[in-house]
């Protein structure tokens, strides 16, 4: 007979308890205790990465960190230890053990588009965004990547594979995508491709087979399960996006769970609870409440940090969170395929104007947010941003004569170029239509060249300068942003009128920003002089913006990150309908 008051609950400890093991742990700042039961064969395993998104976040952590990471030789737009981009689902994993065995079903020849004699690999629309010359040089590739991907499983000891999606497409032939055909390459046909939402059954199965798989390949492999946190950007379901996501996290959560309880190769890792458990001021997700922040990504790091470090059982994470921060020069630009469906179905519903218009816009974030008021002043326009600003500034692009660049960040930067290029080319054809003028802001991103100015002064001045002028500046244009300039000066000798804006003039407001105003303002000179001697116009929008308005503070971005800086980079909806005003009699001149 027991004592009074015992309950089964009386000898479990405090991490059974919600009070003592979640709301007493001040999120973000402490580690909790007992979190995972993994044990792993190595004291310095090397691990190996897949799946969604998160995926990447995992292997760039462990590269900050110098630990043993397996990073593909073939894949240089994403940090993958295999060369097949995200990898949402079992299945999109599972048939790469197939391209090359020939007792099954999948055609290695599958799932191409073939445009302008450009060959795209549909089973990875990420790899080689220009495409292949042949489709003979496509299978030679998606071979070279299985052989990478047998090679790397015999050298990893851990596999981290972070499961992202149920939601998923496949055509006649059973063959699964990463993303629906159309959305990143090739195009969509109803009569070939079919949604499918994964079963707990099918996940399971697939999880198994794929464990098969990897031993027989490497017999001591562990395999880490997680579940990515990201939400889904939209669901094929009849179901609100708010339940499709949370019923798709949930499946893939239970059936985690169900494999790591019950086969002795599958751990789990709780990064999905990490993110996801309810706190106050949340320091977890961007403003779009579903970019993880780099904050976020540390701190499930350093709780996955005592699955690899056998000696490190932090209780805080403020000292290893600085040694171990991933850079991110400008947002969280993480490459997520599905968030280029929103962008997608914005670019569909506007093609039907993107032809035979006067006005093109193309550049960062400031020409998409100067696009949305041109379109609440009803002038006809196409473009807006076509790249982040970090993109155009880290040359994330091509040269190309025929189409002056092609964009290289995303798969959706390339579409919207090319609707642009439509427009643009269209102009050049006819000459009776009327004249074409170009806003731009290509070459400014000044977030991200003050700081590459900076390096480059330091390197070509050693010795340090007294005073920086203006020939400074130009002899780093000639050394750091040629590209760029001969994008605009190309344009400019086509015959389109070329109307480069600078940035805001909001660093001035904001103490973290504040210190490199002078040094924006001068850029902003400099480039002026550049193109005075080209004959292009510069709009220095700083300046005017400083000379005409008198309560600056309205028109400040209202957005705060978690890490407590502000968006001085942009203006809010207001400073852009300034702008537009500003722009339209410049146009009207042209």
């Amino acid at each position: 007979m027991q004592k009074t008051g015992f309950t089964p609950y009386s000898h479990q400890g405090d991490s059974s308890f919600w009070r003592t093991g979640v709301a007493d742990i001040e999120l973000g700042h402490e580690i909790f205790p007992k979190l995972h039961n993994i044990h792993l064969n190595q004291h310095t395993p090397r691990i190996s990465s897949i799946g969604s998104c998160f995926a990447q976040h995992v292997g760039k952590w462990l590269n900050a960190g110098s630990y043993l990471f397996n990073q593909s030789k073939l894949e240089s737009n994403q940090v993958s230890s295999f060369a097949f981009g995200n990898l949402y689902t079992p299945r999109g994993f599972l048939q790469w053990f197939d391209i090359e065995d020939r007792g099954s079903q999948l055609d290695i020849n599958c799932a191409t588009y073939c445009k302008d004699n450009r060959y795209y690999d549909l089973l990875r629309p990420n790899f080689n965004p220009a495409g292949f010359d042949s489709l003979a040089d496509l299978v030679t590739a998606r071979s070279e990547a299985s052989a990478e991907m047998r090679a790397t499983i015999t050298t990893t000891d851990v596999l981290v594979f972070t499961l992202g999606l149920t939601e998923a497409w496949r055509d006649n032939e059973d063959v699964f995508y990463p993303s629906c055909p159309g959305i990143i390459s090739g195009k969509f046909d109803d009569s070939i491709y079919q949604f499918h939402n994964f079963s707990y059954e099918e996940l399971c199965a697939d999880l198994k087979a794929i464990s098969a798989r990897l031993k027989s390949i490497n017999p001591t492999i562990q395999i880490i399960l997680t579940v990515s946190p990201v939400p889904l950007t939209a669901t094929m379901t009849d179901k609100h996006i708010l339940v499709a996501n949370q019923g798709s996290k949930s499946l893939l959560r239970t059936v985690a769970g169900f494999m790591s309880d019950h086969y002795s190769e599958f751990s789990y890792f709780p990064s999905y609870e990490l993110i996801t458990v309810p706190n106050a001021g949340d320091f977890r997700f961007e403003s779009n409440l579903r970019s993880v922040t780099p904050q976020a990504v540390n701190y499930v790091m350093q709780h996955f940090k005592t699955v690899i470090d056998k000696q490190s059982s932090p209780k805080t994470v403020h000292d290893e969170t600085a040694q171990t921060t991933i850079e991110q020069p400008d947002t969280n630009e993480v490459v997520c395929e599905d968030e280029l469906l929103e962008a997608t179905k914005k670019l569909q519903e506007s093609q039907q104007q993107t032809q035979k218009v006067n006005l093109t816009l193309f550049g960062d974030s400031h020409m998409g947010k100067l696009s949305r008021s041109l379109n609440q002043m009803d002038i006809p326009h196409c473009g807006g941003m076509v790249m982040n600003g970090s993109g155009f500034s880290q040359k994330k692009f091509a040269m190309c004569d025929a189409e002056y660049f092609v964009p290289l960040e995303s798969a959706i930067s390339r579409k919207l170029w090319s609707e642009i290029l439509v427009n643009l080319n269209t102009h050049q054809q006819d000459k009776t239509l009327a004249n074409s003028t170009i806003i731009t802001n290509l070459g400014m991103q000044t977030h991200q060249n003050i700081s590459r100015f900076s390096k480059w002064l330091e390197q070509t001045y050693p010795e340090g300068v007294d005073e920086i002028t203006t020939k400074e500046f130009v002899d780093y244009f000639n050394d750091d942003l040629t590209d760029q300039l001969s994008i605009l000066l190309k344009l400019h000798n086509q015959g389109h009128t070329v109307i480069v804006v600078s940035d805001p003039p909001f660093c001035q407001y904001f103490k973290e920003s504040k210190s490199m105003t002078n040094l924006i303002y001068s850029y902003f000179y400099a480039v002026e002089y550049v193109w005075s001697q080209f004959g292009l116009t510069f709009f220095n929008a700083a300046t005017t913006f400083d000379q005409e308005v008198t309560d600056p503070e309205t028109y400040l971005s209202e957005i705060q990150y978690a890490d407590g800086n502000h968006d001085w980079i942009h203006g809010n909806d207001k400073y852009y309908s300034w702008l537009a005003n500003k722009l339209i009699p410049l146009i009207q001149q042209k």
